[in-house]
C-alpha cells in the first residue's frame, strides 16, 4: 500500500487516517485524534499493542473525570521552555501542563521527588519527609570574585591601552569575554510515580549565568535567589498536594556530602579542573589559586 493509497478507517473510532505519515500500532493505522491521546513514558508508548492501547483509552476516559473536576489553585512555570505544572490543592491533583489537558495525577501516585543542582541534592521529598540540603553554590560563587576582579582589571587595561595614541577608543583591543564555568549548570527535577503509565518524569531549569562582558557576583546571586524562590514554591506545592504530613528536615552540607559522597570525583568537577588548569597556564590565575580551586572541586 503506497503512501497516498486509501487507508482503512481507524480501528478505534472509525475516523479518517491521515495521509501524511500516519501513526501505526502493531501494523494498524491509527487516526491522529486517537493517537494524540497517548501521554505516557516513551518506552511504554513504543511497546504498545492494540490491546494495550484499548486498555489505555479506558484509562484515558477515566482520567477525563479528574480533568473535568480540576480547579487550578496554583500554576508554576519551570525552566527556559516554560514547563508548566498546575496544582489543584483542594482535590489533591496536579498535571504537567498549562491546563488539565494531559494526564492528571492523584496525590497517592507520586512516590517521591528529587531536585538537584547538577548532581548535588537540593531537595528530596516523599511521605517519609521533605529533606532540604544546604547548597554550596553561594560560597562557590563568592569564591569566584577574585577571578572576576582580575578579568575586569584586564579588560580595563586593554581599554586604556587602546586609548594611548590619541585618547580615543580605536577598537584595536580584542574583545574579552569572561569564560569561566559557573558553580553549576542546571536544576534537575525528577518525579517518581506509582502509576500504570508513568514511572519517572524529568524536567529541568537552567541555573543562573554570569554576564560574559560584565560579570558580577551579586547579580549572579540575585538571579540564583530568584530561582531558589521558584523551586521553593514547587516543593511547597508538591508537599501540599502529595505529602501534607511529611516532616521537614534541613541537612547541612557536611551531612549531605557524607550521604552522597563517592570515591571518584564527578565528571563535571574533572572538566572544571581542566578549565582552571588552562587559566593557570595562561597566567590568568596563580598556581596556589588553581590548587585551592582543585581541592574545592574534589571536596578535599
Amino acid at each position: 500500500m503506497g503512501l497516498f493509497s486509501k487507508k482503512p478507517p481507524c480501528p478505534i473510532c472509525g475516523g479518517k487516517i491521515s495521509w501524511f505519515l500516519p501513526s501505526k500500532i502493531e501494523g494498524e493505522y491509527i487516526c491522529d485524534t486517537c493517537y494524540g491521546k497517548i501521554d505516557m513514558d516513551a518506552d511504554k508508548a513504543s511497546q504498545l499493542t492494540m490491546q494495550g492501547f484499548r486498555e489505555y483509552l479506558a484509562f484515558y476516559n477515566q482520567n477525563q473525570l479528574l480533568k473535568d473536576q480540576f480547579v487550578i489553585s496554583q500554576r508554576i512555570d519551570f525552566g527556559l521552555w516554560d514547563t508548566k505544572i498546575i496544582f489543584d490543592h483542594q482535590n489533591k491533583l496536579f498535571c504537567m501542563s498549562r491546563s488539565p489537558d494531559k494526564t492528571v495525577f492523584e496525590a497517592g501516585q507520586l512516590k517521591s521527588f528529587t531536585i538537584k543542582e547538577d548532581s548535588a541534592p537540593l531537595f528530596e521529598g516523599s511521605a517519609e519527609g521533605i529533606r532540604r540540603y544546604a547548597s554550596t553554590v553561594p560560597e562557590r560563587a563568592m569564591a569566584m570574585a577574585p577571578l572576576i576582579s582580575q578579568f575586569m582589571m584586564s579588560r580595563q587595561m586593554a581599554r586604556t591601552l587602546d586609548r594611548l595614541d590619541d585618547g580615543k577608543a580605536n577598537g584595536t583591543a580584542p574583545m574579552q569575554y569572561f569564560d569561566v564555568p559557573e558553580p553549576f549548570h542546571t536544576f534537575n527535577v525528577e518525579l517518581h510515580f506509582d502509576h500504570p503509565y508513568w514511572t519517572v518524569i524529568q524536567c529541568d531549569m537552567d541555573g543562573p549565568q554570569f554576564d560574559h562582558t560584565h560579570p558580577d557576583v551579586n547579580d549572579y546571586l540575585r538571579s540564583y535567589q530568584r530561582s531558589i524562590e521558584e523551586i521553593e514554591q514547587l516543593v511547597a506545592a508538591f508537599r501540599t498536594v502529595a505529602f501534607p504530613d511529611a516532616p521537614d528536615q534541613s541537612i547541612g552540607p557536611g551531612t549531605a556530602q557524607a550521604v552522597h559522597a563517592t570515591m571518584i570525583p564527578p565528571t563535571d568537577a574533572i572538566e572544571e579542573i581542566k578549565k582552571y588548569k588552562v587559566l593557570m597556564e595562561d597566567g590568568v590565575i596563580s598556581q596556589p589559586e588553581f590548587e585551592a580551586k582543585k581541592r574545592q572541586l574534589l571536596g578535599i
